[in-house]
C-alpha cells in the first residue's frame, strides 16, 4: 500500500462569541476530551494505526501539552489562519522529507475516524495522478450514522452534501497557486469574491441548485491547472466534525458507546 505523509490542522482558538468558547475557555478545541483522549489524539491514533500514513506534522499545538501518541509526531506553530496553517504544515513536511510528493491534509476535529476509513480513502485516491482529491458526504449517509448532526449542507443537483475533512494534495500545488488559495480562503464567506475566483457561471449554477460534482471538479481544474477529483465518501465520520457544543456531545456519546479510553 502507498504510504502518504500527513499534515493535521489543529490551529485556531475559539474566541468569545464562538459556539465552542464556553467549552474550550481559550484553549484549542483539538484539546477537548473525547472519552479519555483529546480530539487531536483520537485523530492521530487513527492516522498512525492505519497502513497508509507515514510521518505526521501537527500544526497549531506545541508538543508540551501532555498528549501521547502511538508514534512520534512533529509539531509546528499556529500561523494565524487556515490557509497559512496548511501552507506552514506542507512546508514543514517538505523540510523534513524533501521527496514528499503527495500529502494528506486532515482536520483535528473528526475524532470518530478509524484506521480503516483512512486506508480506504487513500485507496480510493489511486492511481494518485490528481492534483487534489476532495471528499464530500451526502446528507443521507451522514444522518444515518449521526442522527441530528446539525451539519451544514450545500444543495447540489446531485443532492445535499457536507464537506469532508481529509484532502489528498500534490505538495507542490502550494508553490504555484498561493494567490488563488489565499483568495479562495478569504472569499469563503463572501459569495461575490468567491465568484471572481471560481467563475460567475459556477456561482449562478450553485445559487440555482444546478451545480453538479463534475462542475466542482472542472472549477478545481481551472483554478489549479491540474485534474482534480471529488469523492462522495461512504463514511460519515470523515465529515462529522465538532463546530458546535451539540456536535461535541454527539461525538462524545458515540465514542463512549463504541470505544474505550486510550
Amino acid at each position: 500500500m502507498t504510504t502518504i505523509n500527513c499534515v493535521v490542522l489543529a490551529g485556531g482558538l475559539p474566541e468569545p462569541g464562538d459556539p465552542l468558547y464556553e467549552l474550550t475557555q481559550g484553549k484549542s478545541k483539538a484539546l477537548l476530551d473525547m472519552n479519555g483522549r483529546t480530539m487531536l489524539e483520537r485523530v492521530v491514533d487513527a492516522l498512525q494505526d492505519s497502513h497508509s500514513i507515514g510521518e505526521i506534522v501537527v500544526v497549531g499545538l506545541s508538543e508540551d501539552l501532555g498528549m501521547t501518541f502511538h508514534k512520534p509526531v512533529y509539531h509546528t506553530s499556529d500561523y494565524g489562519s487556515l490557509f497559512k496553517n496548511a501552507l506552514g504544515g506542507i512546508a514543514k513536511m517538505r523540510e523534513l522529507h524533501p521527496e514528499t510528493d503527495l500529502m494528506l491534509i486532515c482536520s483535528a476535529d473528526i475524532p470518530t475516524i478509524t484506521p480503516q476509513i483512512v486506508d480506504e480513502f487513500i485507496e480510493l485516491c489511486a492511481p494518485y495522478d490528481k492534483g487534489m482529491v476532495y471528499n464530500f458526504v451526502d446528507k443521507e449517509t451522514l444522518e444515518a450514522r449521526f442522527p441530528h448532526s446539525n451539519r451544514t449542507y450545500v444543495k447540489l443537483k446531485d443532492g445535499l452534501i457536507a464537506g469532508g475533512d481529509m484532502t489528498l494534495i500534490q505538495a507542490d500545488l502550494s508553490d504555484t497557486n498561493r494567490d488563488i488559495w489565499l483568495a479562495l480562503t478569504n472569499a469563503r464567506k463572501h459569495a461575490w469574491q468567491l465568484a471572481r475566483v471560481v467563475g460567475f457561471r459556477f456561482m449562478i449554477k450553485l445559487l440555482l441548485r444546478q451545480l453538479r460534482l463534475k462542475d466542482i471538479e472542472d472549477a478545481a481544474f481551472r483554478i489549479t491547472g491540474r485534474p482534480c477529483r471529488v469523492l462522495l465518501n461512504p463514511h460519515a465520520e470523515i465529515a462529522m466534525d465538532a463546530d458546535k457544543p451539540e456536535q461535541v456531545a454527539l461525538l462524545r456519546a458515540d465514542l463512549s458507546k463504541n470505544s474505550h479510553p486510550g
